[in-house]
């Protein structure tokens, strides 16, 4: 199979052998594409996973698209994309979300039921206090430069935006605030991963994900070599297999908690 990894089209790669049951959603962040998640991709796919990378409505386009859109329709089109993958089949779903689309996923997670949840340097609280100035500047001027927080060559792998729609710069905020509110509402087991030379995200947010919500069965990992753009930075490899050991880790407590009755929160089991 070749592989393309430059590019903002969204991916699909079915599974094979027992592991293609489980269908892995992959989230976007802001301003990104589908491109950041294609290595990371490729990896579980190698392994026998279904993957999904799906392209956040605005996204992988130009900023001129992005700005008719807001937090409601980037939350919808996940919402709309789990069903359909419920729809079509019975696979278990777990869901990744890299910074917004870790909002997404956690969303997500708070009104329908997922075997797990992969939060990967999602925001609670955000480095640059300019986002807040978003609500004032969206009356003066359209967009804003997007100043590099990461390498070069990640950014160009990534294939994100070079400017932000302040528009959706207040949207985002918007987004983070309401999940920020709701985290006790997420039950299913997650993983969160931040790196903790993020010059976007507060480092603390992972440990307040991990704090606040209700999951039995949660893990959080810091990398301390790694920036905002976990997947791509010089610790990807072991934040791949951490993904990985974490997915079996969740089947394997899935089958268990199903032999003995009990959903994977905690419910008991028709």
């Amino acid at each position: 199979m070749s592989r393309i990894d430059k590019t903002t089209e969204p991916f699909f790669l079915q599974g094979h052998g027992e592991r293609a049951s489980t269908h892995i959603m992959m989230i976007h962040g802001f301003t990104s594409s589908p491109a950041e998640f294609r290595r990371l991709g490729y990896y579980l796919h190698d392994v026998g996973y279904t993957v999904d990378g799906i392209l956040l409505p605005g996204h992988g386009t130009s900023p001129e698209d992005m700005i008719t859109t807001g937090w409601r329709d980037w939350s919808g089109h996940v919402v709309k994309h789990y069903d359909a993958i419920k729809n079509r089949n019975s696979k278990k779903v777990i869901v990744i979300g890299h910074s917004m689309g870790g909002l997404l996923a956690m969303m997500l997670a708070m009104d329908r039921r997922l075997e797990g949840v992969i939060s990967v340097s999602t925001p609670m609280f955000l480095k640059s206090r300019k986002t807040m100035m978003a609500v004032l500047l969206k009356y003066v001027v359209k967009y804003i430069e997007k100043k590099p927080t990461v390498a070069a060559h990640i950014i160009e792998e990534a294939c994100t935006y070079t400017k932000m729609p302040i528009p959706c710069i207040v949207d985002l905020r918007k987004l983070l605030k309401l999940v920020k509110s709701r985290l006790e509402k997420v039950h299913a087991p997650i993983f969160v991963a931040q790196g903790e030379l993020d010059s976007v995200v507060r480092p603390k947010s992972a440990a307040y994900i991990y704090q606040h919500v209700s999951s039995q069965m949660k893990q959080l990992t810091y990398y301390p070599n790694s920036s905002h753009a976990v997947l791509l930075d010089e610790e990807r490899e072991r934040v791949y297999e951490d993904i990985h050991r974490f997915v079996m880790t969740v089947q394997h407590h899935e089958a268990l908690e199903r032999a003995l009755g009990r959903s994977s929160d905690g419910a008991v089991l028709s």
